[in-house]
């Protein structure tokens, strides 16, 4: 599994009805940048700055976000969609609070 540093700016708790199954789904939306700091970057494609990621995780691991907007050790593993493998996120942990 691939571990990254970046700070996580929300975190939104959603639930929905799925249409097919009529089961409860549940889990927590997550923006974050992948940075562990807010220095001014040039990226390698010419652009600046940081772009916003948006993922969401389960209810289970969301009780590891223990401040909002904090540093946090984000670890990725696999999964398959779309018959394709593709990277998603699993863990967060706290590392620390931004900043100020």
């Amino acid at each position: 599994m691939d571990k990254v540093k970046a700070i996580v700016l929300s975190a939104s708790p959603w639930a929905l009805v799925d249409e097919n199954t009529g089961l409860l789904r549940e889990g927590v939306s997550l923006q974050y940048v992948m940075t562990d700091n807010l220095k001014p970057v040039v990226n390698e494609d010419g652009t600046c700055g940081y772009r916003i990621a948006k993922e969401s995780i389960s209810k289970r691991n969301a009780k590891e976000l223990v401040k909002v907007p904090g540093i946090y050790e984000l670890e990725y593993g696999y999964t398959i969609k779309k018959g394709k493998p593709a990277l998603k996120l699993q863990e967060v942990k706290f590392i620390s609070e931004v900043g100020a």
